[in-house]
């Protein structure tokens, strides 16, 4: 055979074994035809755009609007419940008979559709779309519990189905509403006003955040506000009033309050009235709004929305700023030198003359962090028109943050900005008055947020006073208040001996001395020197060579939980820890030992007694004798 012959027969084995494939691909299985058979309608749900649904209630129709939305057309106008449509899909695709009646081609005689309730039904379903229309009509319970007979309109046959799909349909039209209060996207929500008797407090949303606009100007608290939102947006409905004798006591008329809401891109708000609660039932609440149709009865919680104020809306942190956005940190204390720290990478330096000092980094985060979340106590005042009053026209600490670019950009010039500058001044009852510039209040934060900004510049020193190894201190001289100073030193084998004099040193004490004060690091630093420190009288200081060497001194007070002490070559007081202090205390010299005390004298012996003389032995009788014969003496 040639070879373009086999070629043909390949391709040709090939076209048909692929033919085969494709075919059998198309084949239904023996189960899949029998489920399909069973199937009583065969629609697509995304095709559907009308429902009408006849009940002993009455007619419900459902349409599909333009945005794919399902809404409520008849009897009344509104939203339909997305789920209780989606239901009623899933029940009617999933329909299966479980008998067919009569013959799918020559169907049923018309007594018995009378007999099954499928002559003149009264409750139908018709589903409208793209194809043609679907209309099922339901007649009586069969024999069977839990089934019943239906019709499908155009189809010949009947069949025995269960009765799932009839119960849905069976529902009032209420039952196919939205219990959603509104369909407003809460985050899209720009303005919200709410008007009560009390007043009308205004909010807007700006880059993110709320601010209160009536009846004053401030930050507002988002979170709350978006509760609020959130809140006369989503509401669940309890139920729809369409009685008009409840509707007329519903205290509509005048509304107790209302709310507004303006979402992003729409020119009307949505409206929702509250009114007054119904006579046989406090927990709930009459309510209209503007998207929805009729009156609404809503839990009686949504009332809180009337009862806003102003000051629980507003933004309680002291100041809004995010902390990775500052780059400079700048604390004006009253007489004071000014204290500007700088951003470096991850840490802070002390800018000083053109240089960068090395600071204590932890107290510049700790500043930052408790200042971003530092709380207000008290709004104190909307208009800071007395700030003598608070002592805030001369502030005992002013605080300023600011961002900073070191060249030209698009966005910004070269230099620092300004984000918020905050005003300290007079403590009362464990409070701080304190006010934000740009911002006409004042008001009250814990005065311990004053702990924190450390108006003098000694008190940002690093909290490390030495930096050494404990191998490299040579030699230590201990002075005690009262005491003659005691000094050591290592020998050839690095232990340590009395330099001077005869004595034997405790190792452990001396290097657990050796190894605090080669760590030594402050609790805080509290400032200048000042004579009340008690360094004129010190109760210890220590001095040690090796290393960088160093002289440190305690002042006369050690009884509180911190030890004053300073240190050579450093300014200023800092405060060591009481462990600390413990193990500069501990004595360098072993106790000497007891003398010896002489071993106990033995006890006298005794004296050892004389053998008793013989005794005469009697004469010879036949008698004992009358009288016993006596010892000698």
């Amino acid at each position: 055979m040639k070879l373009k012959h086999t070629i043909l027969l390949l391709v040709l084995a090939l076209g048909l074994f692929a033919f085969i494939r494709l075919f059998e691909s198309r084949q239904l299985s023996t189960t899949e035809a029998k489920e399909r058979a069973a199937r009583v309608l065969d629609f697509d749900r995304d095709a559907i755009s009308s429902i009408l649904i006849k009940n002993t209630e009455g007619k419900i129709e459902l349409r599909r609007d333009d945005k794919g939305v399902w809404r409520v057309e008849d009897p009344v106008k509104d939203r339909a419940d997305s789920m209780a449509v989606s239901q009623l899909f899933t029940t009617a695709e999933a329909l299966r008979h479980d008998a067919v009646i009569g013959d799918e081609k020559k169907g049923v005689e018309k007594d018995q559709l009378k007999d099954y309730g499928l002559m003149n039904s009264e409750t139908k379903l018709k589903l409208t779309g793209k194809e043609k229309p679907i209309e099922l009509l339901f007649g009586k319970d069969a024999a069977v519990e839990g089934r019943v007979y239906v019709k499908v309109e155009g189809n010949p046959a009947a069949y025995v189905i269960g009765k799932d799909l009839k119960e849905q349909i069976a529902k009032k039209v209420d039952d196919f509403r939205d219990r959603k209060l509104t369909d407003v996207n809460t985050t899209q929500v720009t303005k919200v006003v709410i008007k009560t008797a009390a007043g009308e407090i205004e909010m807007e949303k700006k880059d993110q955040h709320w601010a209160l606009v009536k009846p004053l100007k401030a930050r507002g608290d988002d979170a709350k506000i978006g509760d609020l939102v959130a809140q006369a947006a989503t509401t669940r409905i309890e139920s729809f009033v369409r009685d008009a004798a409840a509707a007329s006591g519903s205290g509509l008329q005048e509304p107790r309050a209302t709310v507004s809401l303006w979402s992003e891109g729409e020119s009307k708000p949505t409206v929702l009235e509250l009114g007054a609660s119904p006579k046989d039932d406090n927990e709930k609440i009459f309510a209209k709004s503007s998207n929805r149709d009729g009156v609404l009865l809503l839990p009686k919680t949504v009332e809180a929305l009337a009862d806003s104020k102003p000051n629980d809306l507003r933004d309680r942190n002291l100041v809004r700023v995010e902390a990775d956005i500052v780059d400079r940190i700048t604390i004006e204390g009253a007489g004071r030198e000014k204290v500007v720290l700088g951003r470096k990478g991850e840490s802070w330096v002390r800018k000083v003359k053109g240089k960068d000092e090395a600071i204590n980094v932890a107290a510049a985060r700790r500043l930052l962090d408790i200042i971003r979340t530092q709380s207000v106590r008290e709004f104190v005042s909307d208009v800071a028109t007395e700030l003598p009053k608070y002592g805030l026209d001369h502030p005992k600490v002013k605080l300023t943050l600011s961002s900073y670019a070191s060249e030209n950009t698009a966005e910004t010039k070269a230099g620092e900005k300004p984000i918020a500058s905050i005003d300290f001044g007079a403590v009362q009852n464990d409070a701080v008055y304190a006010r934000v510039e740009d911002e006409p209040f004042v008001v009250s934060v814990p005065d311990t947020v004053l702990d924190v900004l450390l108006p003098d510049p000694l008190q940002w020193q690093p909290l490390e006073i030495y930096r050494t190894k404990p191998e490299e201190i040579t030699s230590v001289t201990v002075t005690k208040a009262g005491l003659p100073p005691v000094a050591i030193e290592r020998d050839k084998d690095r232990n340590w001996k009395l330099s001077k004099g005869d004595g034997a040193v405790n190792q452990i004490n001396a290097n657990s001395l050796v190894n605090t004060l080669a760590s030594l690091r402050a609790v805080h630093w509290v400032g200048a020197v000042t004579a009340d420190h008690g360094f004129d009288k010190p109760s210890l200081v220590v001095t040690f060579q090796g290393g960088a060497g160093g002289k440190l001194s305690v002042g006369a007070d050690t009884s509180t939980d911190f030890a004053r002490a300073t240190a050579e070559g450093l300014n200023g007081t800092f405060e060591m820890s009481k462990p600390d202090l413990s193990a500069f205390q501990l004595p360098l010299l072993e106790k000497p030992a007891a003398p010896a005390q002489p071993a106990p004298a033995d006890p006298p012996a005794a004296a050892t007694p004389l053998p008793s003389p013989p005794v005469a032995s009697p004469p010879a009788s036949s008698e004992a004798p009358t009288q016993p014969v006596p010892p000698l003496l």
